[in-house]
């Protein structure tokens, strides 16, 4: 799937404000239509280290009611964590009604990171799909909604990355040990990527593929891609608003 990805899309600065703001826009709707319709929600995004994973997630949670959505920043899992089975944490995590529960790195860790550092065994990572067809199928015959975003750049966009960061102070943070080591195991990474999709890729749960090397074409398509998600769902609790309140609705959001 990756080798179909183009990473050399981009836009303007213009052309980037013509679609991204009724995008915006629309956005806080679908959020409130998800809060009044009692739709549960699940974003995944995923991706190659120093993707934009945050700063995608920030530019969504921008447009939508803070009591309507939750982030759950996943990492390795705590001492604790580790005396349950592993999908344990992350059914604590499963949307209210009408909340969007918007992960940074999920479950999918099992079969990314902890099978490239070989913090599991062999047999662990294999097993960890079937687990989470599971989960991902109870969710959505529940009626939760599930988004998965994969966000990719090649390997010389992140190491460059990566060096921009830790010459910086204030953000070397962001050039984890993780990242560092996805960027010098690139082709490791790509291929446990890879066999995910082939895994996991469902009807009821998909993955779209965003490429992350240019940041406003990285915007758009995860905007256009949740409203394509989330409309046919939630389309009687959108309002109907005529071309005229929509153009004004749209120019006061714009001036805020």
């Amino acid at each position: 799937m990756l080798e179909q990805l183009d990473l050399t899309r981009a836009l303007s600065k213009e052309e980037y404000r013509a679609r991204m703001q009724p995008l915006k826009f629309e956005m806080t709707l679908i959020g409130r239509a998800v809060f009044e319709s009692r739709t549960p929600v699940i974003v995944v995004f995923e991706g190659i280290g120093t993707a934009g994973m945050g700063r995608a997630i920030s530019e969504v949670v921008t447009r939508l009611d803070p009591r309507g959505y939750r982030v759950w920043p996943i990492n390795a899992p705590s001492v604790r964590e580790l005396r349950y089975p592993w999908m344990h944490r992350f059914w604590l995590c499963a949307p209210a009604r009408g909340e969007l529960a918007i992960f940074h790195g999920s479950w999918y860790r099992r079969v990314l990171i902890d099978r490239i550092e070989k913090n599991i065994p062999k047999r662990a990572w294999r097993e960890a799909y079937r687990d989470i067809q599971d989960f991902e199928r109870t969710l959505a015959d529940d009626g939760v909604i599930i988004q998965k975003f994969w966000l990719h750049i090649d390997n010389a966009e992140q190491k460059q990355r990566i060096k921009k960061l830790l010459a910086n102070k204030a953000l070397a943070w962001r050039a984890s040990s993780e990242a560092q080591s996805s960027a010098n195991r690139y082709d490791d990474f790509t291929r446990a990527a890879e066999d995910m999709f082939g895994h996991t890729q469902a009807e009821y749960a998909p993955w779209t593929l965003v490429s992350g090397q240019e940041r406003r074409w990285m915007n758009v398509q995860i905007f256009e891609t949740l409203s394509a998600r989330l409309k046919p769902f939630i389309q009687n609790h959108l309002p109907q608003l005529t071309p005229s309140e929509l153009a004004e609705q749209q120019a006061l959001d714009q001036e805020n």
